[in-house]
């Protein structure tokens, strides 16, 4: 019988330990996002790779939904300083490079306008590790691009392997 509780005790432990962040750890996830320039719902897809226990990098490809005649779309690179505050729980400033291209349909004909900028994201974000292999979280940057810039605020879930 104390055999058996000790498993089980073991089996609780691992079953609710953190998720410790080590060099080479990769996931992908997807977001949902709130653009506040285009004023639309995105949805995204991303992978990450740690480079550090602390440090990771995040590549982006996010979509925004046609809102007033014009979609969106970027693609973002973000380095993440992870803070661990807790055994389950973490936040990251981040900073990287984007890409931004904002579409306008301009009348019928498929008569469009695009405009394809690069430019710069600050911000930060935070999240929950539910097991060893899944995170959801949540974060908002702030994309600088000539003319095109705008807040994003996100939600998203990810696979840790």
């Amino acid at each position: 019988m104390k055999k058996l509780l000790l498993v089980v005790c073991l089996a609780l432990l691992g079953a609710t330990s953190a998720m410790a962040l080590e060099k080479g750890d990769k996931a992908v996830g997807i977001n949902i996002m709130y653009g506040t320039e285009i004023e639309s719902l995105g949805v995204g897809v991303k992978a990450q790779y740690a480079f550090h226990e602390h440090w990771r990098g995040e590549g982006s490809f996010n979509y925004f939904f046609r809102r007033h005649d014009t979609h969106m779309w970027d693609i973002n690179l973000s380095a993440h300083y992870l803070i661990n505050l807790g055994e389950k729980f973490r936040v990251y400033p981040l900073a990287g490079p984007t890409i931004v291209n904002s579409t306008k349909d301009l009348g019928g004909d498929g008569v469009n306008q695009s405009i394809t900028k690069f430019g710069l994201n600050l911000g930060g974000g935070a999240e929950y590790c539910v097991s060893d292999n899944f995170a959801v979280g949540m974060e908002i940057r702030y994309s600088i691009v000539s003319k095109i810039d705008q807040a994003v605020l996100g939600v998203g879930a990810a696979y840790h392997f």
